[in-house]
């Protein structure tokens, strides 16, 4: 796997006043500028909003002296509001980590393995599940090296259409209507894209297949595994896959790279990119994901596949960077891009949140975490 290193910026301290008004290289913030934290932040946020597509931002700092939240930018471009620690915002992708951290459990407990062939975990049988005598396994599909396609439905020609005018309507059509039912049942006429364990296909199909099979070995649906397991231990209460009315209203605007409002993922995304979150919860699932004392953690956080620049986790990324070991995982949807870095040697990480798609800005989130990191 080749992945492009992301470069570290080097960006100038920038005096502001609390809830500043925007400028040109400085949006509104709620950052009081006072520990050595707020302002390597603040330097980070200058440097972030230099590109003016971008919209509103909320960071979760968590250290070993506790979490702090911090809100850039405007959550609603019409009535300029700033987004706050209780803001809701799709975390696309990041989702995977949730999984991949339920999966981390069932392995932890002896209802998964990592090798064995994962269509021991379904209800049904599919011998299209493998390629070559070589079947899927949790670890290829954790590592998006199982052969199974982007999604399902097919969705390759929407993408290698490569026109983020059309791509959110020509999504949500082809998963109109569709559940897990559905899901399983076109997965028995899935032909696998290539050998399981050969080479790396990015696939929200296989997260959704792994949590099919978290829920046949608990025997409880994906959502409510979810909340028994990771949701209400940590006191995530704003975290869901279906938004309430309450939560509803705190929703920030998604914004595609145009400035236009975005439409929200499908409501099939499931396992693989369907969660909705809030900094403040967020906050609780990095300092969860830092203790790797927790067995189900270091599980989680231990390579299964090696690449030149990165390795690949239970759906986590595992690099180096000058000795440091950093962990991450991205999401981005149709108006919201998001990223948790973690750096378990210093017991500090990040959640970071923001309601556009601009061209970059997952890469830019993960940056951001990197420079905050550097300027302590």
């Amino acid at each position: 796997m080749h992945r492009r290193r992301l470069a570290l910026i080097a960006a100038a301290m920038c005096a502001t006043a609390f809830m500043s008004p925007p400028s040109a290289a400085h949006p509104p913030s709620d950052n009081p500028l006072h520990t050595p934290m707020d302002k390597a932040v603040d330097a980070a946020a200058t440097a972030y909003f230099s590109d003016s597509c971008h919209t509103g931002l909320s960071i979760s700092a968590v250290a070993a002296e506790g979490a702090r939240i911090y809100n850039y930018g405007v959550a609603d471009r019409k009535r300029s509001i700033l987004p706050t620690a209780d803001s809701v915002y799709e975390i696309a992708s990041v989702t995977k980590s949730f999984t991949a951290s339920l999966a981390a459990m069932a392995v932890h407990e002896g209802k998964m393995t990592l090798e064995g062939d994962f269509r021991r975990y379904l209800s049904s049988t599919y011998p299209n599940l493998a390629a070559d005598d070589h079947p899927v396994t949790l670890a290829t599909l954790l590592t998006h090296r199982s052969g199974m396609p982007r999604d399902i439905p097919d969705s390759d020609a929407i993408f290698a259409a490569k026109n983020p005018r059309t791509l959110p309507a020509q999504l949500l059509a082809l998963n109109r209507g569709r559940d897990e039912s559905d899901f399983l049942r076109d997965l028995h006429h899935t032909a696998l894209q290539g050998q399981p364990g050969k080479e790396e296909r990015y696939s929200n199909a296989g997260f959704l297949l792994i949590g099919a099979g978290l829920e046949h070995v608990y025997r409880v649906p994906y959502a409510s595994l979810l909340q028994e397991r990771i949701l209400t231990p940590l006191g995530m209460t704003s975290t869901t896959l279906t938004l309430s009315p309450k939560l509803t209203s705190r929703q920030v605007i998604g914004y595609d790279q145009f400035g236009e409002p975005a439409p929200q993922h499908p409501a099939n995304a499931g396992a693989a990119w369907g969660l909705w979150s809030t900094p403040n919860d967020l906050a609780r699932f990095v300092r969860w994901q830092l203790d790797e004392t927790n067995p189900v953690i270091a599980l989680s956080h231990k390579p299964l596949a090696h690449g030149d620049d990165e390795d690949i986790a239970m759906a986590w990324h595992v690099e180096s960077l000058n000795g440091l070991k950093v962990i991450s995982h991205g999401g981005g949807s149709f108006g919201a891009s998001s990223q948790i870095v973690l750096f378990p040697q210093r017991d500090q990480g990040f959640a970071l949140l923001a309601n556009d798609t601009c061209k970059g800005t997952e890469g830019a989130l993960k940056t951001f975490a990197l420079t905050v990191e550097r300027g302590l």
